[in-house]
């Protein structure tokens, strides 16, 4: 997928988006009214040739349009993480 296709608030308004926000929070973001993020995210969808939104955003990570998307075992490692007394912490002494 070509960047050229895309016009820099279109892809502004996916990254935004992609982040989990919603269209009035882009729409402020962007300084534009709601009307037209949903003009462009719609457009993004239509480019990306995906059925929703969502979908859009997950094509726009396959196509590497947003970046590479998250590797499993990254996303793993960042829930997991231990913090008992084997934690990160192990051998200092316990701060109040």
């Amino acid at each position: 997928m070509s960047r050229a296709l895309f016009t820099e608030h279109e892809l502004a308004a996916l990254r935004l988006l992609a982040q989990g926000r919603t269209q009035v929070e882009i729409a402020r973001a962007l300084r534009i009214r709601p009307e037209t993020v949903g003009r462009l995210l719609n457009r993004a969808r239509i480019l990306l040739r995906a059925r929703t939104l969502p979908h859009a955003v997950a094509r726009g990570y396959e196509t590497c349009l947003l970046g590479p998307p998250p590797h499993d075992h990254e996303i793993e490692q960042e829930e997991h993480r231990p913090s008992g007394p084997d934690g990160p912490n192990r051998g200092q002494e316990p701060t109040d």
